[in-house]
């Protein structure tokens, strides 16, 4: 079955490969390169409107960053700033700004644009506005041996990028990388793409064309990233990462001819919350899931709600989706939860915890045709599978 969210990951990543190929295939057209600093200032401003509708204000501010750097790095601001200590150090500056930017607004949390918050962060970048203009207008030589200096001796010719920048960058990559593997999200993928795009687009700059294709393929990622993160919110669960109730109604209106589903709980749920409480049965609720997204026998998990879940299975009889739903069962059944129980001035002391789940299933047939019906039948094959005993399959 494919694995949506695998094909989400991969979607800013992809882009910066197809940004690449099509760089490679472009000859070099000052014209051109005036028309692409144009696309991406539109871009760039479509993708503020929708961080901003969606209230994304890490993108919105790393969209600004961009939108600044693409124009404080393109012949017209050039032309228009006339001093030419400004061509000589605006490049180095703007190889600084923008990954001590993406690891500034990537590590702060969505607290809205244009409130105090917001505020604070559009007088962050005025601040970087104001110290750019201070050092250019003052012709301060020594302010731009701090983007400028050699940190070591190494024979970097081929290398654009200032060492400086190049330190800044790769910090703010072990961040991001340290981010997502931590707290994966489609938003902290696409930011270590940008960067990528970012740093691709810098070391090109003798190519009038790369910084507009790489910039505006930066913007791209974060618009893009704003569109998947609101499709996750509305058919992803955010506690299990399971598809939510949203898409099990929509995969249950394409559902026709032989199928079968299944609806299943957590036994004595409840219970166990009130035991060791919420946070630990919010953890085995995302154990649980993690054994569902490995259901066999072409199923497809869903969180349906509390500890309950539905697995469809399309164009399957009951009979052959039976051994699946016992198969994962006994999986649920078989992994432990590790509790750590917090002892006064001592060591936690780790204990294993063992869950259950009864599972009712139900056929398309004759007497149930449609989908809801089905659902009921489900939902009824779960109760008996209860009043059998718990932790079984019941039809």
């Amino acid at each position: 079955m494919i694995n949506i969210t695998a094909i989400i990951k991969t979607v800013p990543f992809g882009l910066l490969a197809l940004t690449s190929l099509l760089f490679s295939e472009l000859t070099i057209d000052t014209m051109l390169s005036t028309n692409l600093y144009n696309v991406s200032y539109a871009l760039f401003l479509v993708g503020m409107l929708f961080s901003w509708w969606f209230n994304r204000s890490r993108v919105f501010f790393l969209l600004v960053t961009f939108a600044l750097s693409d124009w404080a790095l393109s012949n017209t601001a050039a032309e228009i700033v006339g001093l030419p200590f400004y061509k000589a150090s605006i490049f180095s500056i703007v190889c600084m700004v923008i990954p001590v930017n993406i690891l500034i607004f990537s590590s702060i949390k969505e607290r809205g644009i244009f409130n105090t918050w917001g505020l604070l962060r559009f007088g962050l970048i005025f601040l970087e506005l104001f110290f750019i203009a201070a050092a250019v207008i003052t012709k301060d030589s020594d302010l731009l041996k701090l983007f400028t200096q050699r940190l070591v001796s190494l024979d970097l010719a081929r290398v654009t990028i200032p060492q400086p920048a190049l330190l800044a960058a790769g910090i703010t990559l072990l961040w991001l990388v340290k981010k997502q593997l931590t707290q994966p999200s489609n938003l902290n993928n696409a930011f270590i793409a940008v960067l990528f795009a970012a740093l691709i687009g810098l070391q090109l700059k003798t190519n009038v064309m790369a910084v507009p294709i790489f910039f505006c393929a930066a913007g791209l990622m974060l618009l893009t990233a704003v569109i998947q993160d609101s499709y996750s919110m509305a058919y992803l669960d955010e506690l299990t990462g399971l598809p939510a109730r949203r898409a099990l109604k929509e995969e249950l209106m394409k559902l026709h001819g032989d199928y079968t589903v299944a609806m299943l709980d957590i036994d004595f749920f409840k219970k166990f919350n009130d035991t060791y409480g919420h946070d630990t049965g919010d953890e085995v609720l995302r154990l649980v899931a993690s054994v569902l997204k490995g259901v066999t026998g072409g199923g497809k998990a869903f969180r349906y709600g509390g500890e309950e879940f539905t697995i469809i299975f399309p164009r399957t009889k009951i009979a052959d989706a039976l051994p699946h739903l016992e198969e994962l069962r006994a999986a649920v059944e078989k992994t432990p939860f590790t509790y750590q129980k917090e002892k006064k001035g001592k060591k936690s002391s780790a204990k294993k915890l063992f869950v259950t789940i009864s599972i009712g299933a139900a056929e398309r047939s004759e007497k149930n045709k449609i989908t809801e019906n089905v659902m009921k039948a489900a939902d009824t094959a779960l109760y008996r599978a209860k009043k059998k005993g718990r932790n079984c399959v019941s039809k």
